[in-house]
């Protein structure tokens, strides 16, 4: 199983691994039943921890692709392959029904078949300019949201997502409404909905509001090493982020002693910072620069929030009308 992960791209390293199989799934590298290497097998040949390797499994059992058996290992799910192959078949009879439609109703007006062929042609070019690129704008308060979301978010080929912070809107208004022209789609967070809506009442784009959740498996780390005699340490960006995370681990009901962060990126305050915190979380980005300052017994957690199932899915059938539209969408 040839997997290769970019460390330095800035995607969570669990969400690099997790695709890559889904793709080997696809291009038929990968075959029913077959065994995956252990965790321990696919973290060493790939230089990263065990528990990223792990995280990466898990969410592919959860979506069914992966079924794990104890004591036997981790295999490729049969009705994955089932389904892929069900999704792929049906797509294409359906496409074959469509174009012997549209030859049968050609041949009807007295259309040769090689005219046809023409215009056929021809509106593919137009189509392919038209989806070569669709710009996804994606504004939020946070930077190290906007970072994960422009950089772990996979929405296909041709799309582009183009990070705003909302401060950015009020201190160049005119450059902002000037680089929103090229885009399509606006995406944000419920909380600044009403906000991003009313600036954008003169504009053509759509505005599309997304919950964004902690991702399951940062929640159960964190549970699992906490305690009410443990002090949680966070080392971002911004104190927004701080704040969330604060209330993302309160309202999970976590119990620990003490929650401090820094935004510090001078080395030797974060180290300061660094020592007597018992578990320490970094946002999106500055993982790295921590793992570096702290020794490979000390458990370091990445926070991450993602976008839930249903946003998901709101965004993937906006995706779809405005490729279907060939264009930026009409204000709803």
């Amino acid at each position: 199983m040839k997997i290769e992960i970019d460390k330095k791209s800035g995607i969570p390293l669990y969400l690099q691994i997790k695709h890559q199989i889904k793709r080997l799934l696809e291009t038929g590298s990968l075959k029913e039943g077959e065994q995956l290497p252990t965790e321990r097998d696919l973290s060493e040949s790939l230089a990263v921890s065990r528990n990223t390797v792990s995280m990466a499994y898990k969410e592919l059992v959860l979506e069914n692709v992966l079924s794990s058996s104890p004591g036997r290992g981790t295999f490729i799910n049969p009705q994955a392959l089932i389904n892929h192959k069900l999704k792929e078949n049906n797509s294409q009879t359906r496409i074959t029904e469509i174009i012997d439609l549209v030859i049968n109703e050609a041949l009807e007006l007295n259309f040769e078949l090689n005219e046809l062929e023409k215009i056929v042609c021809s509106r593919i070019k137009e189509k392919e300019k038209l989806l070569k690129n669709i710009n996804i704008a994606f504004i939020e308060c946070n930077q190290e949201q906007l970072y994960f979301f422009s950089k772990g978010i996979e929405l296909g080929t041709g799309i582009s997502i183009i990070p705003i912070l909302i401060d950015e809107i009020y201190k160049e208004p005119d450059i902002f409404r000037e680089r929103i022209k090229s885009i399509d789609l606006v995406v944000t967070t419920f909380f600044h909905y009403d906000e991003v809506k009313k600036f954008l009442a003169d504009q053509k784009q759509r505005v599309l509001a997304i919950a964004l959740d902690p991702l399951m498996e940062t929640m159960v780390n964190i549970a699992h090493l906490s305690n009410k005699d443990k002090s949680i340490g966070l080392v971002c960006i911004t104190d927004k982020f701080a704040q969330r995370v604060f209330q993302s681990i309160r309202q999970a009901g976590i119990k620990f002693l003490s929650f401090k962060f820094t935004i510090s990126h001078d080395t030797n305050e974060v180290k300061k910072f660094l020592i007597n915190t018992d578990i320490i979380i970094t946002s999106p980005g500055r993982k790295k620069e921590v793992e570096k300052l702290i020794s490979p017994q000390i458990p370091l957690i990445e926070f991450v929030y993602v976008p839930d199932k249903g946003s998901m899915s709101m965004l993937k059938l906006a995706i779809l009308d405005i490729k279907r539209e060939g264009g930026i969408l009409e204000k709803i």
